[in-house]
């Protein structure tokens, strides 16, 4: 009865962490400095991916909704148009979610109504995201884990998503003046990743570098390997070598996406992750 409910245990934190949501890309402002504009998330697709904004003026850094944010003026005539914006990719990942805080200024009334879109590629058209519509005022407000449509999911290609105004109405009800302010902060998107292969017995011995890759990428082996193969995410075997020593170079073209890497070592099974974007 004890092992069967030590079973039971493990399988259901094995199954919450296969679940579990990955951060892919978030900014958070936590040095109050304009580099803060590029993301400080650690995941290897969207390193360099930068905040920006369409129409307004230059970003500055205010004090945020934890820290610091992100903060523009010049919204007026806005509708429709000025907008804050950002890309990211979503290679390998599934069950694609954002969050984020806004907040309009009360000393100079920023944008009231805004609104989430998305587009695939930077020739893609925007289109509205399901419970996107954000109404602002002085406090911060936002969405938390709003889905993605499932266009956004497995994207070599950029995902674009942009807050942009749908009114030109300020948060007093006025007209928004040259002078009103727009804040933005803790903008975090997340996914979960798509687990064609159980990964289960991942290992210290099995490296690949560079880790993203385009091209050609190098695996490194800790111990003496018997077989060695690479599997996509559909659990498809798109790969098959007999390494002849512990670093082996892949050429072979693989399309952008995750992929498993399996060694056979000393009669046991040994996986890695590796995504070719």
């Amino acid at each position: 009865m004890i092992k069967k409910l030590l079973f039971l245990v493990l399988f259901l934190y094995s199954l919450m962490q296969l679940q579990a949501q990955d951060t892919i890309v978030k900014w958070t402002f936590s040095n109050n400095k304009l580099s803060d504009t590029v993301q400080d998330g650690t995941n290897a697709l969207n390193l360099f991916r930068t905040l920006r904004v369409a129409g307004t003026n230059a970003i500055n850094m205010k004090n945020g909704a934890t820290n610091y944010a992100a903060q523009s003026t010049g919204w007026d005539n806005g509708m429709d148009s000025k907008n804050w914006n950002i890309s990211f990719k979503t290679t390998a990942y599934e069950h694609i979610q954002l969050s984020s805080k806004q907040q309009s200024g009360d000393s100079y009334p920023g944008p009231k109504d805004f609104k989430l879109q998305y587009k695939i590629n930077s020739s893609g058209n925007w289109a509205d995201i399901p419970d996107g519509t954000i109404e602002l005022t002085n406090d911060w407000t936002g969405v938390s884990n709003i889905d993605l449509p499932a266009e956004c999911q497995n994207q070599s290609d950029l995902v674009y998503i942009r807050w942009i105004m749908t009114s030109n109405t300020d948060i007093k009800g006025g007209t928004v003046a040259a002078s009103g302010t727009s804040k933005i902060d803790d903008i975090i998107v997340t996914g979960m990743l798509i687990t064609g292969l159980d990964d289960k017995n991942a290992s210290r011995s099995l490296s690949t570098f560079p880790n993203p890759s385009t091209t050609t990428f190098t695996i490194t082996t800790a111990k003496e390997t018997s077989l060695l193969e690479i599997y996509n995410t559909n659990g498809q075997l798109v790969y098959k070598t007999i390494p002849k020593n512990k670093t082996l170079t892949v050429e072979k073209t693989l399309p952008a996406g995750m992929y498993f890497i399996k060694a056979t070592q000393d009669g046991k099974e040994n996986f890695i992750k590796h995504i070719v974007r």
